[in-house]
């Protein structure tokens, strides 16, 4: 049972409230135990995103604040209406860059519009998820290419790195592109300020050397304690060290930013490039999780998940939501067995909104940095790169392309073009027509690509082909050259060519009228077209083009054992290889008969053990006159006809 058929089994099976809510249904069984487990997960969660989102609503442009303010509503609505048990929404290096790229060219950083457009951004990207959610169009992330995406991540990853670089260094930060930010830092670095040098780099030997000891510790909130405690002792800020500063308590009330239609354009692009990312990084852990607890997740109910929490993100002027893969493991690791652990991790923040925020005034600027470059050092995966370089240099020079271009063109234009290569690459893939010819296993009726099985046996004049990709308009014409490629190579003079299209489920006019073309092709030089597997979608549209009516509905065989046995019956037995199907068909039959014996009693045993002696006749004869008959040479003693 295929994915699709085993989610809609167990949808039927389920209650509304739950397929609403799959929260409902990761409560059944529900005890102390499992609470236990899911509080320790939300502790450690909250350890690392208190830092984390801080410095991840800097990425976005806006003030820490926005994190606390909105990311407790993101991570409480992905828990009610999301799939995965395990997997944290909330703040998310790639999105919140995404969401600063796309609002920043409409809108200066610092300003109420900015704030506001971020917001919508948010809300626009939470309308969309929702809507391919709705739309169960989940299925669309199999066409971005993880090669692909790697070099995407890895692209973003140095653009996120190269604008913490400044606040690291305590010098001004420049505008642009990642050339031009570089460019930059190396005509300042003689005004970097020492003292911001050395607590920037003590903070990240800090997190490293924490990180190593113990993967428990939440060394991100540990160095952000020290941080604050160092810079209040040593009063910092005097001595020139950048500090966050005061932070308004509280929270704001839910509400839709104040933007206009005309606003609201420019920013599509960016909210359906901020679902593409989040759902391609959120669905890969998602499976991942499901599979280890034994549970399954839907992944248009992860978009609708995925919406909700950037919904709930944009009503709290917050911004874009996405996956946290570092705060995803550490809840996994720590036993989190249901969304409970979520929605404990979102009180938890609102508690420090509340209460909280002043202890964060002398936090310095350099130690915020310094976390969010050690927490995106698992984005630049290297060994990733060098596996693809190492397997396959059509993936490597995708993942190159899409890393070059996030570098060249920024952050959108880099996405696009990812998207672009992704696309590209899988129609390129399957326009390339990969065709088995199909020759049948010695002592069976079973078919096989000859390429596969070399003792596989073929018939001369019959040439069975199977496309090993659906027959579409990229790959029609190709696909049809190479039949007939295969038909001027053929060492016996081919009489007939049956196609076999089981893999073609929904075949379009393009695909029809190739076939129809085929006939013809074949028809002038006297060969017949014969199909088989033919699914009820495609028959009809061969129909409604009048290519069925040129192939002849007599052609079309509902097996290839049936087409294959069709091609015997209208030409006369006379090779070696056809006798031997004939006789192999004998041997299975009277296997079966035989094998039927042991129950049969009385009369009924009597015929059955005459059968069993016609049929010991019938394959004597066989093998006498298979014995006269010429064998083929012995490069051809499997093979009736080659390509």
């Amino acid at each position: 049972m295929g994915d699709e058929a085993r989610r809609g089994a167990s949808r039927s099976h389920t209650s509304w409230p739950t397929r609403v809510s799959p929260f409902l249904g990761s409560l059944r069984g529900y005890d102390r135990t499992r609470l236990k487990k899911d509080l320790v997960g939300a502790l450690t969660v909250t350890a690392l995103h208190i830092p984390e989102g801080m410095a991840y609503a800097q990425l976005a442009g806006l003030p820490p604040q926005a994190a606390l303010y909105s990311t407790p509503a993101a991570l409480a609505l992905y828990a009610l209406f999301g799939s995965s048990r395990q997997l944290i929404i909330a703040v998310s290096a790639s999105v919140s860059v995404l969401s600063a790229a796309t609002v920043g060219a409409v809108a200066q950083q610092g300003t109420p519009r900015f704030v506001a457009l971020t917001a919508a951004l948010a809300l626009m990207a939470g309308i969309v998820a929702v809507l391919a959610g709705v739309l169960k169009l989940g299925r669309v992330a199999q066409f971005f290419s993880t090669s692909v995406l790697s070099g995407f991540v890895f692209g973003l990853a140095l653009i996120i790195a190269i604008k913490q670089v400044p606040k690291l260094l305590g010098i001004q930060g420049a505008q642009g592109g990642f050339f031009e930010r570089l460019g930059s830092i190396l005509s300042h670095l003689g005004q970097t300020h020492p003292l911001t040098l050395a607590v920037g780099a003590a903070s990240i030997a800090a997190l490293l050397l924490l990180g190593r000891l113990s993967r428990r510790v939440p060394a991100s909130l540990v160095v952000l304690v020290l941080g604050i405690t160092a810079s209040s002792l040593l009063r910092l800020d005097a001595k020139g060290v950048a500090i966050v500063g005061p932070i308004p308590a509280g929270l704001v009330p839910p509400q839709l930013p104040d933007v206009g239609l005309k606003d609201l354009l420019p920013l599509l692009p960016g909210a359906c490039g901020i679902v593409l990312v989040a759902f391609a990084e959120a669905i890969g852990p998602a499976r991942m999780f499901a599979a280890k607890h034994g549970y399954e997740v839907d992944p248009d109910r992860e978009l609708v998940g995925l919406g909700a929490a950037n919904l709930g993100g944009g009503l709290f002027r917050g911004f874009g939501m996405g996956c946290s893969l570092s705060k995803s493991a550490a809840n996994d690791q720590a036993g989190a067995t249901t969304q409970v652990s979520s929605l404990v991790t979102a009180g938890l923040t609102l508690l420090v909104a509340l209460f909280l925020t002043g202890l964060f005034r002398a936090l310095p600027e350099a130690t915020l940095g310094a976390i969010v470059v050690v927490a995106i050092l698992g984005m630049m995966d290297v060994k990733a790169l060098a596996r693809l370089a190492r397997l396959r240099r059509a993936d490597f020079l995708g993942a190159a392309v899409a890393l070059a271009a996030v570098l060249a063109f920024d952050v959108l234009p880099g996405l696009l073009i990812a998207v672009g290569v992704s696309l590209f690459l899988t129609v390129y893939r399957a326009s390339q027509p990969r065709l088995s010819e199909l020759g049948r296993v010695p002592g069976t009726l079973d078919l096989v690509a000859t390429h596969r099985e070399s003792s596989a046996i073929t018939l001369p004049g019959l040439l069975v082909i199977r496309p090993e990709e659906g027959l579409f308009f990229a790959n029609a014409t190709a696909l049809r050259d190479a039949v007939l490629a295969l038909v001027r190579d053929a060492k016996v003079p081919v009489r007939e060519v049956l196609l076999d299209l089981e893999l073609t489920e929904d075949l379009d006019v393009p695909g029809a009228d190739m076939l129809a073309g085929l006939h013809e092709d074949l028809s002038h030089r006297g060969i017949t077209l014969a199909l088989a597997r033919v699914h009820a979608p495609t028959l009809r549209l061969l129909e409604r083009t009048g290519a069925l009516a040129k192939v002849e509905r007599r052609n079309v065989h509902p097996q290839v054992s049936t087409g294959v046995e069709s091609w015997m019956a209208r030409h006369e037995s006379q090779t070696w290889q056809e006798w031997r199907l004939i006789q192999d068909g004998l041997y299975l039959v009277r296997s079966r008969v035989d094998e039927a014996g042991a129950a049969l009693h009385g009369e009924e045993r009597y015929r059955q053990e005459d059968l069993l002696i016609r049929l010991d006749e019938a394959d004597r004869r066989m093998r006498e006159l298979l014995r006269k008959l010429p064998h083929p040479p012995a490069d051809e003693d499997s093979r009736g006809s080659t390509h």
